[in-house]
């Protein structure tokens, strides 16, 4: 079956709706996280994780736009291909992660460069495995389009987190608390020192 049969219509379905809005919701977060401050904080964590778990259980509906509902009838059953299944599944698996690397970024949580760089990895190496299967293949045009454009919006805000210099994200994301800055640059330098864990675990706690 071809991907024109498999969605005759090619509308959004209501995950499809949730998941745009959701994506919308996030980006606006994402700005006003960088404008604002850490007011923001905990919408930034609550709608962020709730995405990337929207993702990872719902990315082979997201990108094949079908409702759950809709493996219940033959018809459809027939019409999804192995491609479809492993790159929906794997398509949300790697948004999902991606999300959660840029949640680091934003927080500066323990494991923020680790987790920055293996996001950026995973998403461009798989963008690129589409890419190259798309090109060969040319088949699966709609559903590989459907993950490019998000690739695009999540791998510009985790290559922005990745390759920014850490004093001048603390700078901008921390602007109006220089004893946060001071004390997260202490424990780079000191990764070990029992004062610069304990200083830094303080100064995060202020904005809880």
């Amino acid at each position: 079956m071809s991907e024109h049969k498999l969605n005759m219509n090619n509308k959004d379905t209501l995950v499809n709706k949730f998941e745009k809005a959701g994506l919308v919701t996030v980006l606006i977060i994402w700005i006003l996280r960088g404008a604002v401050g850490p007011a923001f904080n905990f919408a930034l964590l609550i709608t962020t994780t709730l995405l990337a778990i929207y993702y990872l259980w719902f990315g082979f509906f997201i990108f094949n736009k079908m409702q759950p509902l809709d493996l219940l009838y033959q018809k459809h059953h027939r019409a999804i291909s192995r491609f479809h299944i492993a790159a929906g599944i794997l398509m949300g698996i790697v948004l999902s992660y991606s999300l959660i690397a840029i949640l680091f970024g934003f927080h500066f949580f323990p494991g923020m460069k680790t987790a920055l760089i293996s996001g950026g990895i995973i998403l461009l190496f798989f963008t690129i495995f589409i890419a190259a299967y798309h090109s060969v293949k040319k088949r699966h045009q709609e559903i590989c389009k459907r993950f490019y454009s998000r690739a695009a919006i999540i791998g510009f805000v985790l290559a922005l987190l990745l390759f920014s210099p850490v004093d001048m994200r603390l700078s901008i994301l921390f602007k109006d608390h220089p004893e946060f800055q001071e004390a997260y640059l202490e424990y780079l330098e000191n990764p070990e020192d029992d004062k610069s864990i304990e200083r830094l675990r303080e100064e995060r706690s202020k904005f809880r």
